[in-house]
């Protein structure tokens, strides 16, 4: 059964249970807060063991500064999504908190969710958050980026999968990314 959720001041959430969705989200402030590389590997390590507990399906990743996107396929109970980010920013944020020696600092914003129903937005998705921090400007290379899925996709699929997603066009996509 699908539903939207809304609220004052956040963006409408729709779940449908094993769906594929493309999430975004920004730190408070639009603050560079994920500014070492022990601090996206830390966030990096509470997404995934989140995505685990959940059943969650990680497929794309991409962890910077000031911001993050992720696309996963949901598990049957698509209502997870909010416990996976409620968490996922929770522990985040008391781990920057506590790097930085801050107490009750707010770090997260509201975050963005694309339930994908199509095959070419997929595609499109899962190629603009393998590249992401080449849009950024922050590598030439995708490759070059520790804290994107990139290298992983690379050695998890086969070339034809490969081709699929990069021969996919990510101009058409709307993503909020003006970080």
């Amino acid at each position: 059964m699908e539903k939207y959720r809304t609220h004052r001041h956040t963006p409408p959430h729709l779940f449908r249970p094993n769906a594929v969705y493309m999430v975004t989200a920004g730190i408070f402030g639009k603050r560079r807060l994920l500014d070492t590389n022990d601090k996206k590997g830390k966030f990096l390590e509470v997404l995934f063991e989140r995505a685990e507990i959940l059943n969650w399906n990680l497929e794309a990743w991409a962890v910077l500064d000031n911001h993050y996107h992720f696309v996963a396929r949901a598990p049957s109970e698509a209502t997870k999504l909010a416990s996976l980010i409620r968490g996922l920013h929770s522990i985040s944020a008391k781990h920057l908190n506590q790097i930085d020696g801050i107490r009750g600092r707010k770090i997260w914003r509201n975050y963005w969710d694309t339930c994908i129903t199509n095959e070419r937005s997929y595609l499109a998705r899962l190629h603009y958050v393998h590249v992401n921090p080449v849009k950024h400007g922050i590598v030439d290379q995708p490759e070059m980026y520790p804290f994107c899925s990139y290298r992983w996709f690379m050695d998890h699929t086969d070339i034809s999968c490969r081709h699929r997603v990069f021969s996919q066009p990510i101009n058409c996509i709307s993503v909020d990314d003006d970080f």
